[in-house]
């Protein structure tokens, strides 16, 4: 009988042995994982590498200063802002340059949209003047616009900042001088300082 329980422990045994030996596949895949790793890039073995190469895309580029006032563009195309269907104006929103009386700065709902006003991305950077002053500089300066298309000409006075860069705008006018003019949201016009004896309106 004891030779019998042994020889059927003695066969288990020889059962276990010739099994196939388990496989932690957590295991496996860590160090696949770990060998299949891509390498770093050069600058990770170096520290101050990386710091250098961050700080110089994170660091603000300098303004370019002009020698003096300057158009931002002399052609380009236009937007409209101002008057009632101006949805991006809030009522507490203030022109960008000192247009009203002794420099005041007038909110945008102040605007008469029939009327002749224009803004543009003016450089604020200029030699020898302080950004306020070159505010005071454009501040009601005319401007004449001319349709590229059909020769249409309206003289505006500068009153805000302008168009966003993201609009691919380089000047926003009045509804009334887009009107005179003929042209709508993305058309082209050209630009240039006006006589600053010239009235507003269409030439």
């Amino acid at each position: 009988m004891k030779q019998a329980k042994a020889s059927s422990k003695k066969k288990a045994t020889e059962k276990s042995s010739t099994k196939a030996p388990s496989t932690n596949v957590k295991s496996v895949e860590a160090n696949s994982a770990e060998t299949a790793s891509p390498t770093k890039p050069d600058n990770a073995s170096n520290p101050e590498s990386s710091k250098e190469t961050n700080a110089a895309a994170s660091a603000p580029q300098a303004p370019t200063v002009d020698e003096h006032p300057e158009l931002p563009a002399t052609h380009g195309k236009v937007g409209v802002f101002g008057g009632p269907k101006d949805r991006g104006i809030k009522p507490d929103d203030k022109l960008a340059l000192p247009t009203g009386p002794h420099g005041v700065y007038e909110r945008i709902r102040s605007l008469n949209p029939k009327g002749f006003y224009c803004a543009m991305r003016w450089n604020y950077h200029v030699q020898h003047l302080t950004p306020e002053e070159v505010k005071r500089w454009w501040a009601n300066k005319k401007l004449v616009a001319t349709n590229a298309k059909n020769g249409s000409a309206v003289v505006v006075r500068a009153v805000d900042y302008g168009p966003h860069e993201n609009t691919g705008l380089d000047i926003s006018i009045s509804p009334g001088a887009a009107e005179a003019l003929g042209v709508e949201v993305g058309d082209e016009v050209d630009i240039a300082l006006a006589d600053p004896k010239a009235p507003l309106g269409k030439q």
